[in-house]
């Protein structure tokens, strides 16, 4: 039985080789325990990239919680996925991808109401969630291999204007009227955490969405770009940069780093969906912004939400180590909703061919986005990758095997 056993971890382990040039190989392990998931895959050649699900904020929201690199010289990501990072790289102790804000009052994520944080009324809940590897049930405290983790997460968000008094009728006690119902799904998968949200309002009356900004940032980088928005090149992150949508009508992502380079953390917002087309947000308003050491897209200012309004957009945070990052251009792998995405995004205006790591060059390859300055060709689906751009953006391909 014991060699049966030790034969059965080996052809695990062996399933899980980390033999081709990809940054993001396809299998991963995940494990739960209780309501925390804990995931590892291959970041590159020395480390493992953790990530952890949990409860977590003011309002004890189900969220990616951590994201972390741990010391791995093998070619398969350790099984020992609890483990803590030798270095934390992102942690939840913000929003991750909320709040809204009614008429000047933010609710859901990690804000209480009025921004009293002694008193701490919350002002969303977790209805429920659940745990899928590959499509099937995450069983407790048992390691899997797997390609791809789910987490599916409901919450009810409640409505700021519509408080809850006590017996004097005067001291707030709760939030108890529905302003809506907030699904997120978290696909991860690839070293990349893809997000598809949406929003459906239940409140009798309408209401002003003042702010809502979806998809933020708390990765501790040193260093920050905008393709195709303020920034050419990678600068000191500091509060106060600004991407207005009259200047940068196109601008969909930043990527951050350490001063080091030695992990880069990219979060996209899809252009082509819902929110993500920016028709919520007026020409002044900025695409995506930094304020103190956060980052954020932003996606309404001032809608008019009433009952039965629904809105959703859909985004991918990724981690990595970059195919290429010169002067000229940027380039790395994203796996965003079970596909692969080469996303190369360039800082000037370049005509130039791709040269892309031997494990990338048999590929076949599709035109999946690009920017209006961009425009992208291949050799029949395959490298080499010929790409024109008249300056600063981002051009997708798809990698279709």
């Amino acid at each position: 039985m014991k060699k049966v056993t030790l034969l059965l971890i080996y052809l695990l382990l062996t399933s899980l080789s980390y033999g081709n040039t990809r940054l993001h190989p396809d299998k991963m392990y995940v494990k739960r325990l209780g309501d925390t998931i804990y995931i590892g895959t291959k970041f590159d050649e020395k480390s493992d990239l953790l990530i952890c699900f949990r409860k977590c904020l003011n309002n004890n929201l189900m969220g990616f919680y951590q994201v972390g690199i741990a010391a791995n010289t093998t070619d398969s990501p350790l099984t020992d996925v609890s483990r803590n990072p030798d270095k934390v790289i992102n942690l939840a102790y913000s929003d991750n991808i909320g709040p809204i804000s009614i008429e000047g009052n933010f609710c859901g994520a990690n804000h209480c109401y009025k921004e009293d944080y002694t008193k701490k009324i919350k002002t969303a809940t977790c209805d429920w969630f659940t745990f899928t590897a590959d499509g099937k049930p995450l069983d407790n405290n048992r390691l899997i291999a797997c390609n791809e983790v789910q987490i599916n997460v409901v919450n009810t968000i409640y409505n700021p204007l519509l408080p809850t008094y006590g017996a004097d009728g005067t001291t707030v006690i709760s939030l108890d009227s529905v302003l809506c119902l907030e699904k997120v799904e978290y696909r991860v998968a690839g070293g990349s955490i893809s997000v598809n949200t949406e929003h459906t309002y239940a409140q009798r009356d309408p209401v002003k969405v003042t702010t809502y900004y979806g998809m933020q940032s708390m990765a501790k980088g040193d260093e920050i770009y905008f393709p195709g928005g303020s920034t050419p090149d990678f600068v000191k992150k500091q509060a106060g940069i600004n991407n207005p949508k009259s200047a940068y009508p196109e601008l969909s992502s930043w990527i951050q780093r350490d001063s080091a380079g030695s992990w880069y953390e990219a979060c996209w917002m899809n252009p082509s969906y819902e929110l993500g087309k920016r028709a919520l947000i007026t020409e002044d308003d900025n695409m995506a912004f930094t304020s103190g050491t956060k980052v954020y897209h932003r996606l309404i200012n001032g809608q008019v939400a009433k009952e039965g309004t629904i809105n959703k957009w859909s985004g991918c945070y990724t981690w990595f180590t970059p195919l290429i990052d010169n002067d000229r251009l940027l380039c790395y792998e994203m796996t965003y909703n079970g596909g692969n995405y080469l996303f190369i995004q360039t800082k000037k205006a370049v005509s130039t061919v791709v040269d892309l790591p031997a494990g990338y060059t048999n590929h076949v390859y599709s035109v999946w986005h690009t920017d209006k300055t961009q425009s992208a060709t291949t050799h029949s689906g395959k490298a080499p990758i010929k790409l024109v751009s008249k300056g600063p953006g981002t051009t997708i391909l798809k990698i279709e095997n």
